[in-house]
């Protein structure tokens, strides 16, 4: 993949995250999931969330803090006759829009062409579809982190932290009165927050009564695979499994194959085609998302993801072909 791609992917997926998917208030003292009452608690208001953003309308401004930059976005998020619409507009800076109609993420940049993709689950602004603690236990430390207000409205807090460095945790504040998240921050080990989006304004309202149709299943409830490819991923970091692989034939007849890994909340995908054209070696990134690149036999092999710098290195030093 040539480096000026891998920049430009980089980009987009920034943007696209905010569709996968700060500055805390005083909070109460942290209540670890270490009971079934408390697991059970914090399972409700998980589902209560998801359930929230595919059924409720809402419009509202936001604030999305990153690399010591504030950007200002509006948010429209819509549900009719079962379909699903999202649009991301930002409100300073360059004019960027990403949209989601028919689970198709659509984005338009100003520095390049617009583009579209398919996610394997579908992709929504705000994403939390699978999230599952029991699923996580492993890697991260789950917790009720107590109450606070945003956009004037009362939330609580969960917090899902990563218990090593390979990895990128959460906390999700969400809304008392309906459960939709209003503020979300991309945390690392030690609770310090990496990147913030947080709703400063939003209105809300009942959609029509007919269910959102579902589509696939989310990444993060994908059973592990094994992909039909000369390709081996020997080791891969810590807590991370295959769950989605596809060859992709590209625009000048060459084969690119994309390997998605997951740890059932963070995931990084692994891109493999020939070494035609100059690529990244080493590790690169735009905030909290990092590419790593190399050659192997010819082969230019690239991790990219929204996880830390030595999940993605880690991730390429694994690869082998048969």
């Amino acid at each position: 993949m040539r480096l000026s791609c891998v920049k430009t992917l980089i980009v987009n997926c920034c943007w696209v995250l905010l569709l996968s998917c700060g500055m805390p208030s005083p909070l109460a003292l942290a209540q670890t999931a270490s009971t079934p009452a408390l697991t059970q608690q914090i399972n409700v208001l998980l589902e209560r969330m998801t359930h929230a953003l595919h059924t409720l309308n809402y419009e509202g401004v936001l604030v999305y803090l990153h690399d010591n930059r504030l950007e200002t976005l509006n948010l429209l998020h819509r549900v009719a006759a079962g379909q699903v619409q999202e649009r991301l507009v930002s409100l300073s800076g360059p004019v960027r829009t990403v949209a989601r109609e028919r689970n198709r993420i659509l984005s338009a940049q100003p520095e390049g062409q617009p583009f579209a993709i398919e996610p394997p689950d579908g992709g929504h602004i705000l994403a939390t579809a699978g999230i599952n603690p029991a699923a996580l236990n492993a890697h991260y430390r789950i917790a009720i982190l107590g109450t606070a207000r945003i956009a004037g409205r009362d939330t609580d807090v969960i917090g899902i932290i990563p218990r090593d460095a390979l990895r990128y945790g959460y906390r999700f504040y969400i809304d008392q009165a309906t459960a939709l998240p209003l503020k979300s921050d991309l945390i690392d080990q030690q609770e310090e927050p990496l990147e913030q989006l947080m709703f400063t304004t939003i209105s809300l309202s009942a959609s029509d009564s007919t269910a959102p149709i579902q589509t696939g299943q989310p990444m993060r409830n994908a059973p592990a695979t094994e992909a039909s490819s000369r390709w081996r991923f020997e080791t891969t970091p810590a807590g991370f499994e295959l769950v989605f692989h596809r060859e992709m034939r590209q625009p000048d007849g060459t084969l690119t194959e994309h390997f998605l890994f997951t740890d059932r909340l963070c995931a990084y995908s692994i891109y493999i085609e020939d070494d035609s054209q100059e690529g990244l070696d080493g590790v690169t990134n735009t905030g909290a998302v990092h590419a790593a690149g190399r050659t192997i036999n010819g082969y230019r092999v690239t991790a990219l993801g929204e996880v830390p710098a030595a999940t993605v290195a880690a991730a390429i030093a694994g690869a082998q072909r048969n």
